[in-house]
């Protein structure tokens, strides 16, 4: 696992996928990847058909590792890129997870002996 420091908040390199909604739009869920995590956002891959901008208000749906459960929480984007096929994004939860929750999510990952690699 690789943990960024260069933001405000520890972020924990992901691979989970995950659905959303786009406010506004009917909330039907659509697929999306989250890349990274943290307490307060998300770098998030979303397929190139879908019409994302700047601004738009999500609900996302994050899979529990190792459960049945997820956890809903809102986001906004704040910046998004084209890339190949898919769009890379950064979302801001607009109700910040808490640390600890964060930590529960690393730790439901199973047989992780070292933080050099995380691999939901």
């Amino acid at each position: 696992m690789q943990v960024s420091t260069l933001h405000a908040k520890e972020r924990f390199d992901v691979n989970l996928d995950a659905l959303y909604g786009i406010k506004g739009q009917g909330m039907k869920h659509q697929e999306c990847h989250l890349a990274n995590l943290s307490s307060g956002g998300a770098k998030v891959y979303f397929s190139q058909t879908e019409s994302l901008k700047s601004g738009a208000v999500l609900a996302i749906d994050i899979p529990i590792p190792n459960t049945a459960m997820c956890i809903t929480v809102w986001a906004e984007i704040m910046w998004i890129k084209p890339r190949c096929n898919e769009f890379i994004s950064g979302i801001k939860f607009t109700c910040a997870l808490s640390d600890a929750m964060v930590q529960k999510f690393v730790k439901r990952v199973p047989q992780l002996n070292d933080y050099t690699e995380l691999i939901w």
